[in-house]
């Protein structure tokens, strides 16, 4: 799943999570991690023979991790301290659930011949940043949907439907926000990648809180 430097700083999220959150919050990281795996490996054959794959096999750096889960981390802090009245555990499963829902549409999107940039709408390749096709639309969804169904089983007390939907449409509007961003200022050289998705995991996040709040 990762490189050296990549596993290490797994490592170290998962020990900040468990110990600052709870179990709870480390199992969703963990269903985040494995299921965005298997969207990784996924067509492997395909992306590995036209150069679409991440990395050399498919395993994440150092990077990688760093972007993903900062979001997430913070929230861990967050919940910990108090600093307001919000609901921690649900803006922590929206920060995945956009990650996941960007590495779904990356990893199995790619398949997907029919490309079109996500700005004006004019077709492109595959692999693009700001490309986007109904296979990656579709497997966003279904990669936050898997984030909030597992949100939906480990939630304490009773389940808010009104959070579940969060969960899952605020990851699914990250990752259009991600892809926006990718066809502007990362192709730009503006951004990198690694921050195109910290801004949009951020921005789902700061957008609920408020509403929450």
């Amino acid at each position: 799943m990762f490189d050296l430097k990549g596993s290490v700083a797994a490592l170290l999220v998962g020990l900040i999570v468990g110990f600052l959150g709870s179990i709870r919050w480390l199992i969703l990281l963990i269903v985040f991690a494995v299921s965005s795996h298997f969207a990784t490996r996924a067509y492997m054959e395909y992306k590995t023979k036209n150069n679409l794959q991440e990395g050399a096999h498919g395993e994440r750096r150092g990077s990688n991790v760093f972007y993903a889960a900062l979001v997430g981390t913070v929230l861990t802090l967050f919940n910990f301290l108090r600093p307001a009245h919000l609901p921690y555990f649900t803006l922590f499963a929206i920060s995945l659930s956009v990650v996941n829902a960007d590495t779904f549409a990356s990893e199995i999107g790619v398949i997907d011949r029919n490309v079109y940039m996500i700005t004006n709408f004019k077709r492109t390749v595959p692999g693009v940043n700001g490309g986007v096709s109904l296979t990656g639309e579709m497997a966003a969804l279904g990669g936050s949907l898997i984030v909030g169904i597992a949100y939906l089983i480990l939630v304490p007390g009773r389940p808010n439907p009104a959070y579940f939907a969060a969960v899952v449409l605020m990851g699914f509007l990250g990752c259009q926000i991600d892809s926006v961003l990718g066809a502007t200022l990362e192709n730009r050289e503006k951004l990198t990648k690694g921050e195109v998705n910290l801004i949009s995991s951020l921005l789902p996040v700061i957008i609920s809180a408020l509403i929450f709040y």
